[in-house]
């Protein structure tokens, strides 16, 4: 037994006055004369007994009457067996979209949110984790207002990401740490738990039935016509599911498929132009975050490519071809500053010799992000030597005579990342009759001895032997297309359809800016200023997408569009594949409110104050019977 107030306890000294009255009462005895008391001296005897019990018990009376009363103002209780507080709680709150699966009609986000805001406790401190946020020491009222201002996020954090975050807390006041989600199995990346006091509550939706966009893409462009293919997956099935595409408010087509399958492709043919704020949208009824999908197209410019070149160049004009390309070929007595200086990729081709100057624009062009292709003079190997030295590239090329044979390819290698649908292993292999050695770099592709044919460092790409007919017959095999065509178009990216908001993301825009001008991104009320590098001809962002929201969005220049860009929230929430924690040594609860019921039946500490008023008003009562009927 405990006291809210043990200093009144004090006050039981008082107990020792009733003893001193009862100890030390004076009273006056009045003689009475008699004329025989011989009848009464058997009589006095039993009286003085029965007073003396008398004073005995009223005595114990008035005692328990007063000390009954001051431990009843003493508060007195039994303390809460429960070994469970609120007093400094740390809550993990999952607000990933996931979260947006329902029961009983509520999310389970809003569920969540409603249960812990009924149960916070005023006198309590808490801190609270979400996939996106951290909260350390908050009043029951600071957090009411913090829960209201929570919403969905694409990040999700696992078991070991929470509890590094929690670690300093939990050190501190070995606080417990309540888990709320719905425990997607990517949540767990380990099987041992290796903390104590760690409180799980999982919400279960009803129905965890659901359809998903999961990506589209452009797969013509051509004769006047957009064909954008449009990829679901899910695990249920509908008939007569809608599929819109829209442009803003405009509607651009609609199709009604039937979905019976886990993978679904359909395609949408509309005619070309710009979209800016395009959406492709369904109509399900499981999480709403992937039933849109945005993205834009925007008029692409074309690359400008400039051909110096001694050798054959046919080949080049027949790949590098509007609308995609803008080429110019030049010879090298006859190259202007300003080619250089607009140029995305500059190809050095077979040249027997360059001069310094033009050979110093195109170092500084390389500086500010255009590529640069070198395909080598096998009759001049000091103009190797002479590009290899201005680029710092540390080559000592050596030409050696033999057939080589063309045999592997370097699918990994990001100039040729999704370009092939699957690994060729045996094809008809190209062959050079020469080419220089001591080359060393990415390799892109390789002879049969591992001497490489193509590579590349940062954005210079150099092949090892020259292009021409006599050297190579490269020129007329499948493998040319790709890789040229691909050097090309990586040296000024496209804007892709769309960007993934859980990547940075590198995009160049096609723009002459001021110098005191920078890029905005903006949607609606949000206005973002990027990381950003400028060139001569154009801008480069560097986009931390965790920042931003899915959506369309505008790039500004002084209030002018330059072009749009659409991100997306990346689709693992949708997996919806859930762990079974009965498996795994933690305190598992039905619900929220269940949790802080069980909590709070806990931390109720008997309160006896009221049994003492109870006994102190019995023993008065006592007392009274006592003086009345006692002689």
């Amino acid at each position: 037994m405990q006291f809210e107030h043990p200093e009144l306890l004090y006050a039981l000294s008082l107990l020792i006055i009733p003893i001193l009255v009862h100890l030390f009462k004076l009273r006056r005895f009045q003689k009475e004369d008699f004329t025989n008391v011989k009848f009464l001296k058997r009589v006095v005897q039993q009286t003085r007994k029965s007073s003396q019990l008398k004073k005995f018990l009223v005595l114990f009376s008035r005692l328990s009457v007063l000390g009954f009363l001051i431990l009843a103002f003493a508060k007195p209780y039994f303390p809460a067996e429960s070994e469970i507080s609120t007093k400094n709680l740390i809550i993990y709150l999952d607000n990933s979209y996931s979260m947006q699966l329902k029961n009983q009609g509520d999310e389970l986000l809003e569920i969540a949110r409603n249960e812990v805001l009924e149960n916070l406790a005023a006198s309590s401190v808490y801190s609270l984790i979400t996939n996106d946020g951290l909260y350390t020491k908050k009043s029951g009222e600071e957090l009411k207002v913090i829960l209201q201002k929570i919403n969905y996020t694409s990040r999700q954090l696992d078991l070991n990401s929470v509890l590094l975050k929690t670690q300093q807390l939990r050190k501190i006041d070995s606080s417990n740490l309540v888990l709320i989600s719905d425990f997607q199995e990517a949540f767990l990346s380990q099987i041992e738990i290796p903390e104590n006091n760690i409180i799980s509550i999982k919400l279960k939706p009803e129905n965890i039935q659901n359809l998903q966009i999961d990506t589209l893409y452009l797969t013509n462009s051509k004769a006047g016509i957009l064909d954008i293919e449009v990829q679901l997956s899910g695990n249920s099935q509908k008939d007569g599911l809608v599929i819109s595409m829209y442009d803003g408010a405009q509607l651009l087509s609609r199709k009604t498929i039937d979905a019976d399958n886990s993978d679904i492709k359909t395609t949408f043919s509309i005619p070309s132009q710009n979209i800016s704020n395009g959406r492709v949208v369904i109509d399900d009824e499981g999480l709403k975050y992937d039933n849109i999908i945005y993205f834009s197209i925007s008029e692409q410019t074309p690359i400008s490519v400039l051909a110096i070149s001694e050798g054959d160049s046919n080949y080049l004009q027949g790949l590098y071809t509007e609308p995609e390309f803008n080429l110019k070929v030049s010879e090298a007595n006859e190259v202007e500053y300003t080619d250089i200086q607009q140029a995305s990729l500059i190809v050095l081709n077979e040249l027997s010799e360059l001069n310094a100057a033009n050979l110093n624009n195109i170092k500084q062009r390389s500086n500010e992000g255009s590529s640069v292709l070198f395909i080598p003079n096998s009759k001049n190997r000091n103009e190797f030597i002479r590009f290899s030295g201005k680029f710092q590239l540390g080559f000592k090329p050596e030409w050696i005579e033999g057939e080589k044979l063309i045999t592997t390819i370097n699918f990994g290698h990001p100039l040729l990342e999704n370009v092939f649908q699957k690994k060729i292993q045996n094809f008809e292999y190209p062959r050079v009759n020469g080419y220089f050695s001591n080359i060393s770099g990415n390799s892109i592709l390789s002879f049969q001895n591992n001497d490489p044919f193509l590579i590349s460092k940062s954005n210079i790409y150099i092949f090892t032997a020259p292009l021409n007919e006599q050297i190579s017959n490269f020129q007329n095999s499948p493998l040319i297309v790709p890789v040229l065509y691909q050097i090309g178009l990586q040296s000024l990216p496209p804007a892709q359809l769309y960007y993934q908001t859980s990547e940075l993301e590198e995009i160049s825009i096609q723009a002459n800016i001021e110098q005191d001008h920078v890029l905005h991104l903006t949607m609606d009320n949000l206005d973002f200023i990027p990381q950003q590098q400028r060139f001569a001809d154009r801008v480069s962002m560097s986009v931390d997408s965790e920042e931003l929201d899915a959506g369309n969005y505008e790039i500004k220049s002084q209030d002018k569009t330059l072009a749009n860009l659409s991100f997306n929230e990346p689709r693992n929430e949708s997996e919806l594949q859930y762990l079974d924690l009965e498996i795994f040594s933690i305190q598992n609860h039905e619900s929220i409110a269940e949790y802080f019921s069980e909590v709070k039946a806990g931390n109720e500490s008997s309160s006896l104050w009221k049994w003492f008023i109870i006994f102190a008003i019995i023993f008065l009562v006592i007392e009274m019977l006592l003086l009345k009927l006692l002689k």
